[in-house]
């Protein structure tokens, strides 16, 4: 593997990792508004797991940067 070719995946991987963590944001976000309009609630009160804020982005975001990085090869031709 060339060292432009390794560039490219890092390159390719940190954008969907970019653009994987955005999407989770605007997931998350768009769930916890038909929380507030459906259900007329906030999204997170007392007890409710608060880790979930967290997990979303993360989550999107490395399925983001595997989908980049699976992209990626196949435009290298393997």
């Amino acid at each position: 593997m060339r060292t432009t070719q390794v560039h490219a995946r890092a390159r390719n991987g940190l954008v969907g990792l970019l653009g994987g963590g955005a999407a989770g944001f605007l997931l998350l976000d768009a769930v916890a508004a038909l929380l507030v309009v459906v259900l007329g609630r906030p999204p997170v009160g007392d007890g409710e797991p608060v880790a979930l804020i967290v997990g979303v982005p993360s989550v999107c975001a490395v399925l983001g940067c595997l989908a980049a990085l699976r992209a990626t090869r196949r435009k290298e031709g393997r």
